[in-house]
């Protein structure tokens, strides 16, 4: 134990903790052929990401040819099982990672996971990648119920009393985390190696790392 500043940290899960892109944009690919739709390229698909996949599958109809409800509806589920049945066979998690997370527990900082992807979905990727044990609670974008995810302070809140309150931070990749965390009250750290859309630099954090060899430290100055 030391005196660490903050007694929980929390994580987004894809483009934060994992490079899902691989997996997601095979997915994506695989309900887009369905109906005869062009791919769209994983760097492409990076964009996409960070409000659940059925966000991400309704803007990559609308890029390779258009969407509607009816369609998104339809296609969904046919996205989701073929991500469900290879999650983890090819979601590297980012350099480094595993030594932060290593470093945070040695100081009785509690980790958790908020993110925008369906719970069970969350939970078995970790699961299947040996992540999942490091955390004291996975929290995904229908956890606290339709409507209620990032940007939404709610499953910060959520992650905050789940791990037992006390000073907590955020990292993520995408401006719905910085929100998400600062409707929250807690501090927020980007990562420039993330699904960006815009430079990290550009998302409002507390601060930005390029890697999580920076997270420590980084933590300690912002506390």
């Amino acid at each position: 134990m030391t005196d660490f500043p903050f007694a929980i940290v929390g994580f987004d899960l894809d483009g934060t903790l994992l490079d899902s892109s691989y997996e997601l944009a095979a997915s994506l690919n695989h309900a887009l052929a369905s109906i005869g739709r062009p791919p769209i390229a994983t760097d492409g698909v990076k964009a996409l990401v960070g409000m659940g996949t059925r966000h991400m599958l309704k803007l990559g109809l609308e890029q390779s040819g258009g969407a509607d409800d009816e369609t998104v509806h339809a296609l969904h589920p046919v996205l989701v099982d073929h991500y469900r049945a290879n999650l983890g066979s090819n979601c590297p998690p980012f350099p480094g990672l595993e030594s932060a997370l290593d470093q945070l527990a040695a100081t009785g900082t509690k980790l958790a996971v908020v993110t925008n992807k369906f719970e069970s979905l969350a939970v078995e990727l970790l699961g299947n990648v040996g992540l999942a044990d490091r955390f004291v609670t996975i929290i995904g974008g229908d956890t606290m119920g339709k409507g209620n995810g990032k940007p939404k302070p709610d499953p910060i809140h959520e992650m905050i009393r789940r791990c037992g309150g006390g000073p907590a931070a955020f990292v993520g990749d995408t401006i719905h985390d910085v929100h998400a965390a600062q409707a929250a009250g807690i501090k927020s750290i980007a990562v420039s190696f993330g699904f960006l859309d815009q430079p990290a630099e550009q998302l409002g954090a507390d601060a930005v790392i390029g890697h999580y060899q920076e997270l420590f430290d980084t933590l300690q100055r912002l506390g």
